[in-house]
């Protein structure tokens, strides 16, 4: 089930819930799972790890047993936010026909007061990114390459696995961050009203998004662009005033494909989608391998974020049609240089969030403890038949090895394991 996002400081929070009632225990979610969060217990599957709401397992599912869920607490019909801020993404999910302003104009129509622009915010963050980088170049031992803080299931991938990586996660407040920071400043002062009272609505492309980044995010909430979808559609259809509530240019509405944020950085940069080929890329940043680079883009979800799992429309097609938009609003960024350098002097760009290492059960071992529980695995790990089937509920033998020392399973458990005798075993 979802985790309530008031967790205690480094515990993960998910947003991806399992039926019992259609989960047939196949095991294909849990040989998906890129964090071997996911265990089967009873013949159902239960996430049990860190899930990063990748949807990995929701893709391979057959039985349509596993979903993404909504920080919503309230019914999308009753409406009572103060300010919406859709994902970039929402404005590709409806074809040419229908312009970024007219998606902005149709939330309106639905009842929506005060839409709020993504897009024009992620311009503005990709300025302060360039100065920072600036910044970087001149310090000795800079920590390139920065990479992205834009997707949270790769900052939660930093935070479990690779911890000695958060040190190359920019300071400073995403797009995301930026909007929601804007509506609540603005709409607190248009109605004289503490802006931690001042609820903002964000409509976007995949569970992970559903995390809150602020601190004074406590009344936001989230839902996913396929709640909306068929509403928004209608009313877009409904339209009868003319007004200009999209600012960006093509920089900004490029932001929903692999490659979109770092089209306007001007930095070595390169850009990866798709969980697997995003692990492999902090690997090898680990090792040091990527230090030429100065900015590191990752998405989660293969072809970036129009390929969410919250998202309605075909994701290839989608990317052609912000490619279209990039062009035809310009490869120019809409900003007001000097006034940005000067506010990003001031720190208005410092974002609120505090990236913490997500802590595991190892985390207050001590080296000793570590290395003797490692011992202990790779001595089970030896006795085992090494077949990867799943069978055991875990997802391959050296993650059972890992549950059995763990105390979480037992070494009957393996269904193909006949006899233990005469095989040194330390558990």
């Amino acid at each position: 089930m979802a985790a309530d996002d008031q967790a205690p400081a480094g515990q993960p929070v998910h947003y991806v819930e399992v039926d019992e009632q259609l989960c047939n225990g196949c095991v294909l979610c849990m040989k998906a799972c890129p964090m071997k969060a996911i265990r089967l217990r009873d013949n159902v599957a239960r996430i049990e790890g860190v899930c990063i709401d990748c949807m990995e397992c929701a893709r391979v599912c057959p039985q349509g047993a596993i979903r993404g869920v909504s920080s919503a607490d309230v019914p999308l019909g009753d409406r009572t936010g103060d300010a919406v801020c859709p994902s970039t993404v929402l404005y590709s999910q409806f074809g040419e026909d229908h312009l970024p302003n007219d998606v902005l104009l149709g939330l309106r129509r639905m009842g929506f007061r005060y839409p709020f622009d993504q897009s024009y915010t992620a311009e503005l963050y990709e300025f302060a990114i360039e100065l920072f980088i600036r910044e970087q170049r001149e310090i000795e031992d800079p920590p390139f390459p920065l990479i992205s803080a834009v997707c949270p299931a790769v900052v939660q991938i930093i935070a479990c696995r690779f911890p000695s990586l958060l040190r190359h996660i920019p300071p400073l407040a995403t797009p995301r961050e930026i909007v929601t920071r804007e509506a609540k400043r603005r709409l607190s002062a248009k109605h004289n009203r503490p802006p931690e009272e001042v609820e903002v609505l964000h409509v976007v492309p995949c569970p992970a998004l559903m995390i809150r980044e602020t601190s004074q995010a406590n009344r936001d909430r989230a839902v996913g662009i396929n709640a909306v979808y068929e509403d928004l559609k209608k009313a877009m259809q409904e339209i009868e005033e003319d007004r200009v509530l999209h600012y960006s240019g093509g920089v900004g509405l490029g932001w929903g494909i692999s490659g979109g944020e770092i089209a306007g950085i001007r930095a070595k940069s390169i850009a990866v989608s798709g969980v697997h080929e995003t692990i492999r890329y902090l690997e090898r940043v680990e090792m040091g391998l990527l230090d030429h680079i100065e900015f590191l883009e990752c998405r989660i979800c293969k072809e970036g974020c129009v390929g969410g799992p919250f998202t309605v429309a075909d994701r290839y097609q989608t990317k052609q049609l912000v490619q279209k938009y990039v062009r035809m609003f310009g490869e120019e960024r809409r900003v007001k240089q000097h006034y940005l350098r000067k506010i990003y002097q001031e720190g208005w760009f410092q974002a609120e969030r505090q990236v913490l290492p997500i802590r595991t059960e190892k985390i207050d071992l001590t080296i000793a403890e570590r290395i003797e529980q490692q011992k202990r695995v790779e001595s089970i790990l030896k006795a085992l038949p090494q077949k990867h089937c799943g069978m055991c509920g875990s997802p391959d033998c050296r993650t059972f090895a890992e549950d059995v020392v763990a105390g979480k399973a037992r070494m009957k458990d393996c269904a193909q394991l006949k006899q233990y005798e005469g095989k040194e075993i330390v558990t």
